[in-house]
């Protein structure tokens, strides 16, 4: 991914009141009418009942509605580009921790990616449409299976701290926005920089959670002030309690963990001198046809979060870019 210069906005964090008595009925539309934008757009990311594990998939409709909501938050307050001078430095902040956190997504669905080429590399070794697969081959599957589930998180031990830290250093952001002296324009400023500061910070410790196994990242209360507060306290319980007892806790990877093992096993008894061949070679054509379409499941939900990931970092790029030609 890239990493850019600095540019102009501001940032959230805080907030005024529900309904302040002296804010000019325009302002109170606008901030509910974001509000509201907010709410349909949670839609995306509800959860089924039965729902037992966080999809590949729904992790990138979470970083698709984040971006939605910052380019939303954009379009208000570029509507009061006089009053939000105050919350340039801010916001220069805020966005550029945003895309450092891009970064580090970035380069953990990157780890998915590798995990994804030793899964198809054994696919590839394991093919029975000609003939049984040597023996040198038999092996080389077991050696990239076998690392494909020794895929620690040892190695981006120092990536994970920093993405933790950056969630952290966001939450202060949120108690950094200066006070409002003024019922008007700047009220609604600072209530959209903090209600998008707040849905980073909701969105990000999921991700940070899920991709770095990082497990006591900060988690908000959102403040009652937003229509959608409750929706988002629910949800954020709802997911941090599906994923926190799991060792795989996205849907996708657990498929193919259970996958690969089972496929190992079979390798094991196949290439060994007991069991019947026959039986062994059909159980072993068809736990590798079960692999193969619990990675081409997993394939396609990297290849969606990848490409979400890298939008969220153009949208804050474009609208830091966006900023300095004010």
């Amino acid at each position: 991914m890239f990493i850019v210069e600095k540019a102009n906005l501001s940032s959230h964090f805080r907030s005024i009141k529900k309904k302040p008595p002296h804010v000019p009925k325009n302002y109170q539309h606008a901030a509910r009418s974001f509000d509201e934008k907010v709410i349909l757009h949670l839609k995306t990311l509800d959860l089924p009942t039965s729902s037992s594990n966080i999809s590949l998939s729904w992790l990138s409709a979470a970083v698709s509605f984040l971006s939605t909501v910052h380019s939303e938050a954009e379009d208000q307050i570029s509507n009061l580009k006089s009053e939000a001078d105050d919350y340039q430095v801010l916001y220069m902040e805020y966005s550029l921790k945003v895309l450092d956190l891009c970064n580090l997504f970035s380069s953990a669905v990157q780890k998915l990616t590798d995990r994804r080429l030793l899964l198809n590399f054994s696919l590839r070794l394991l093919n029975f449409s000609d003939q049984i697969p040597s023996s040198e081959k038999l092996n080389k599957a077991k050696d990239s299976l076998t690392k494909s589930l020794n895929n620690t998180q040892e190695s981006v031990k120092e990536k994970s701290l920093r993405a933790k830290a950056l969630i952290e250093e966001l939450t202060v952001l949120l108690g950094k926005l200066p006070p409002s002296k003024s019922n008007t324009g700047r009220d609604l400023i600072r209530r959209s920089f903090s209600a998008l500061g707040v849905l980073t910070v909701f969105v990000g410790s999921v991700l940070v959670t899920v991709l770095y196994g990082e497990s006591d990242v900060a988690k908000l209360s959102v403040p009652v002030e937003f229509l959608w507060a409750d929706s988002v306290n629910g949800l954020q319980t709802q997911i941090f309690d599906l994923i926190k007892p799991k060792q795989n806790p996205v849907l996708e990877l657990d498929d193919i963990a259970s996958q690969a093992a089972i496929v190992l096993d079979l390798l094991h008894v196949f290439v060994s001198d007991d069991g019947d061949k026959v039986d062994g070679k059909v159980r072993l054509e068809d736990g590798v046809k079960e692999l193969g379409t619990a990675t081409k499941k997993f394939s396609d939900g990297v290849d969606t979060l990848t490409n979400g990931v890298n939008g969220m970092f153009r949208t804050v790029l474009n609208t830091r870019n966006g900023r300095l030609d004010l």
